[in-house]
């Protein structure tokens, strides 16, 4: 199978968990791609949001990295968003693949998609999840994703 090909098919069987705090035990909505959740038009709603964008700085081009440097590109994401003035929520990123550490992200609300995929890009990502109210969970890929 093409590298693209399996990144995508491991991103759609991702679960992308929405959490109180970073921690697994408080899940506030999951979604996948490609399917919609009713959890995260209630969570868009109480926090007055159209849409949600998930988005992560671990594992660059979804190349398994140390611990210690995926925590710190997320606090750099972290302060990005916080310098943007971007609503978030913490997220996890919990694949099929129980060898592969959940990543954690972030939720952003109301991120408009160019301003999501250039953040993407800057923190070398191949790809991010957009959900809208109502809708269906979507796949975006980045300028970086291998070429199918």
């Amino acid at each position: 199978m093409q590298l693209a090909a399996a990144l995508i098919q491991a991103y759609r069987a991702t679960r992308y968990l929405v959490v109180e705090s970073g921690h697994r035990a408080a899940i506030l909505a999951e979604v996948r791609v490609g399917s919609r959740s009713r959890d995260i038009d209630r969570l868009l709603d109480k926090h007055g949001a159209r849409s949600g964008v998930f988005i992560t700085a671990w594992n660059p081009r979804s190349h398994p990295v140390e611990r210690a440097r995926n925590e710190m590109a997320h606090t750099l994401l972290e302060q990005e968003f916080r310098g943007r003035n971007v609503r978030f929520l913490p997220h996890l990123g919990v694949g099929p693949d129980p060898a592969w550490e959940p990543e954690h992200g972030m939720f952003a609300l109301d991120l408009p998609l160019p301003e999501a995929l250039e953040l993407a890009v800057a923190f070398d990502q191949n790809a991010i999840v957009v959900i809208g109210k109502g809708q269906a969970a979507e796949l975006v890929t980045t300028a970086l994703m291998p070429a199918a």
